[in-house]
């Protein structure tokens, strides 16, 4: 093992990786657009947990990959061994242009909007644009500057979405809303809308594969990348169904219908 390797990073930083880029903006976001077609608590809750599933058998399969072929480059290295490089390089350019940077304006955007809600005194798109930078410094900093805000952000973000769903639980006067299964559930589950909003929902978990981007800098990546991968998948998934479970019951389907910052509608 190669120095570099065994200073890297540890299974908790690799797993806070994973954690913070499942955790973004379609939690947050997409409940608004369910529940008009979806009227039923109990059906919500199986589209997320049908989504964590998904997610956790990818999540599974790039564990596997990752230890046979331990390099960093994620989805890159994996096309171009496994069948020619230039699936590989198309592959990874599409990730640059897209699949990388689509989902940090979506964050940067959704971030700016509830940052100034409370700060109103700039607009959203500045405050969106302040924290792309701030972030982009961190990293230039080197790994292991990164791998302590990494896991200082991650972890404080799991308190405080912990820290709702009790205030949530606690305060919250309660929703006439059913989490048991009935008659005209399965019905809705095998629906037109159920399978478009499970789009969505898969949209919300992207980003388990996220450590194997960075196996080379990981300590012991084939035992430490497959549990980073798998651990910080179900962390989220239960994460994601508690959330949903305490808008559900904070505020009316009524008035998340149709709304983008539900979390802001719940917190009212």
């Amino acid at each position: 093992m190669s120095t570099a390797r065994a200073q890297g990073i540890s299974l908790i930083t690799a797993t806070a990786v994973v954690v913070a880029n499942m955790i973004g903006t379609g939690v947050f976001t997409s409940l608004g657009f369910q529940v008009g077609d979806l009227p039923s608590g109990f059906t919500i809750m199986m589209l997320w947990l049908v989504g964590g599933v998904c997610a956790f058998c990818g999540a599974v399969c790039y564990g596997e990959l990752a230890a046979a072929l331990p390099r960093s480059g994620g989805e890159y290295h994996f096309l171009s061994r496994i069948f020619h490089p230039a699936v590989g390089f198309l592959s990874g350019w599409l990730s640059i242009t897209v699949g990388f940077a689509a989902p940090i304006a979506l964050a940067a955007m959704a971030f700016g909007k509830y940052f100034s809600t409370i700060f109103p005194h700039a607009p959203a798109t500045t405050w969106s644009l302040v924290m792309v930078w701030i972030i982009t410094l961190v990293h230039v900093g080197g790994i292991h500057v990164a791998a302590r805000f990494q896991n200082t952000a991650t972890w404080l973000k799991v308190t405080l979405i912990c820290v709702f769903i009790g205030a949530g639980y606690w305060l919250a006067t309660g929703q006439a809303v059913r989490f048991t299964p009935a008659a005209d559930d399965v019905k809705l589950i095998t629906s037109r809308p159920f399978a478009v909003s499970l789009v969505y929902v898969m949209y919300s978990y992207a980003g388990w594969n996220a450590a194997t981007y960075i196996v080379g800098e990981i300590r012991n990546p084939q035992r430490n990348v497959p549990k980073a991968i798998a651990l910080g998948t179900l962390l989220v998934t239960v994460l994601y169904l508690a959330l949903n479970a305490t808008f559900l019951n904070a505020a009316p389907m009524s008035e998340l219908a149709g709304k983008l910052d539900v979390g802001h509608v719940a917190a009212e």
